[in-house]
C-alpha cells in the first residue's frame, strides 16, 4: 500500500490545483471566482457526457446520492432528475452558489459547504460520487468513508490516461498518475471496483486554454507557439484535445 499511497500524496502535493491554493495563498472561492468560464469549458469539453449516462443507468430511482466535490452541478443537477435526493458537497461556497442558481426550481438538491471526509452527513446515503474531486492526501481515509456511508454503491471518476503534454510544457514535469493508482489502492483495501473508460475529443478557443493555464510561467505567446508546433492550434484559433475519463464503481 505504501508505494501507491506515496505516489498519490506526491501527486496531490505537486500537481493538483491545491498546490496553486497553497503557493498563492488563495482560498477555494478565490480560485473558482477567477475561473468564471468553468461551466462554459465543461460544456465545450463534452463533460461529463457518456459517463453521466452510465452512472444514471446504475442508480435506482428515488435513491439519495452524495456528490462529493459537486462544483457547479455537472452531475448533481442531472442526477436530481433520477434520484429522490442529491446532496451536493463542496468546499467552495462560490461553486455551490452557482450550482443552486442553476438548480433554481429543483427542490431535491441540498448544498453543503464542507470538505470530505470530515463533513458531517446525517442522512442515509445510497450512493456516493466523487468526480475529479479526490484532492486529499490521505486517500485511504477519503475512500474508506465513501464506502462506509454508501448503502448501494460508489462511483469514482478520474482520468484514464496521462495528462495532456501541454501540462508539462506549461508547468514543468510533474508526477503523473491515473485511475490505476486509485484502483490499486482500493484493491489493497479489499475492494474490487469495475472500470469503464470513456474517451472524449473536443476543441477549445485559445482564449479559454490560456485561462486554464493562467498560473503557468510560460507566456501566452509561448503556449500558442507550442500548440502551433504540435499541430493543435488551427487557423480559427481553436485547440484540439483528446482526453479519457475512467469510471470506477462497485458492481
Amino acid at each position: 500500500m505504501t508505494a501507491w499511497r506515496d505516489q498519490w500524496r506526491e501527486f496531490i502535493q505537486k500537481t493538483s490545483y491545491m498546490r496553486h491554493l497553497r503557493e498563492r495563498g488563495i482560498s477555494n472561492d478565490q480560485f473558482w471566482r477567477e475561473y468564471e468560464i468553468y461551466d462554459e469549458i465543461l460544456e465545450l469539453m463534452g463533460y461529463p457526457g457518456r459517463i453521466l449516462d452510465r452512472i444514471s443507468s446504475l442508480i435506482h430511482p428515488g435513491s439519495t446520492v452524495l456528490d462529493i466535490g459537486a462544483g457547479t452541478g455537472a452531475f448533481s443537477i442531472p442526477l436530481s432528475r433520477i434520484a429522490g435526493r442529491v446532496i451536493a458537497l463542496d468546499p467552495s461556497e462560490h461553486q455551490l452558489q452557482v450550482l443552486m442558481r442553476k438548480a433554481m426550481g429543483i427542490d431535491n438538491i441540498k448544498a453543503i459547504c464542507d470538505r470530505w471526509p470530515d463533513a458531517e452527513i446525517l442522512e442515509r446515503i445510497d450512493y456516493t460520487l466523487a468526480a475529479y474531486s479526490l484532492f486529499h492526501e490521505d486517500i485511504e481515509a477519503f475512500l474508506r468513508r465513501m464506502i462506509d456511508v454508501s448503502h448501494s454503491g460508489v462511483f469514482i471518476v478520474f482520468r484514464a490516461e496521462p495528462p495532456d503534454p501541454l501540462n508539462d510544457f506549461a508547468y514543468g514535469p510533474k508526477p503523473h498518475i491515473d485511475y490505476r493508482c486509485l484502483h490499486s489502492i482500493l484493491k489493497e483495501m479489499g475492494h474490487e471496483f469495475e472500470v469503464e473508460l470513456f474517451p472524449r475529443d473536443y476543441r477549445l478557443p485559445i482564449r479559454y486554454v490560456l485561462k486554464q493555464y493562467r498560473y503557468s510561467e510560460r507566456s501566452p505567446e509561448e503556449i500558442m507557439d507550442y500548440l502551433r508546433s504540435t499541430g493543435r492550434l488551427d487557423d480559427e484559433m481553436m485547440v484540439s484535445f483528446h482526453s479519457s475519463d475512467a469510471l470506477l464503481y462497485t458492481p
